[in-house]
């Protein structure tokens, strides 16, 4: 009886935990367009602190978590790195990575990640 009760509470958790859950999201202004960013997943946070090249994690996240506001259309692809590298760093950045560190509470630049 007891291990019915566990796993009843157990099935009860993992359904809670593995439920669909929409991802947190903010709009900002990015170099004078509204874009909408969503809170990456887990599997995406762990693959951007593996990677040494802290500006490509950056941009991996801007590339996959980059919408147009209200919808599932991307805005970038794989192809707009180098594009999105050489866009001038200063405040849209800077908002950039205060609304990704805010959505994942993981600070990009940093090569700690926290």
């Amino acid at each position: 009886m007891t291990e019915t009760l566990n796993m009843s509470k157990r099935d009860l958790l993992r359904s809670t935990i593995f439920s669909t859950k929409q991802p947190k999201s903010k709009v900002i202004e990015f170099f004078g367009a509204q874009i909408e960013l969503r809170q990456p997943l887990l599997g995406e946070i762990i693959d951007a602190q593996t990677e040494e090249n802290r500006q490509k994690a950056l941009t991996d996240v801007l590339v996959r978590q980059a919408f147009i506001p209200g919808t599932d259309e991307h805005i970038f692809e794989d192809a707009d790195h180098d594009g999105l590298r050489q866009l001038p760093f200063g405040a849209d950045f800077v908002r950039l990575s205060e609304a990704i560190q805010e959505l994942s509470e993981v600070n990009f630049l940093d090569k700690k990640g926290t």
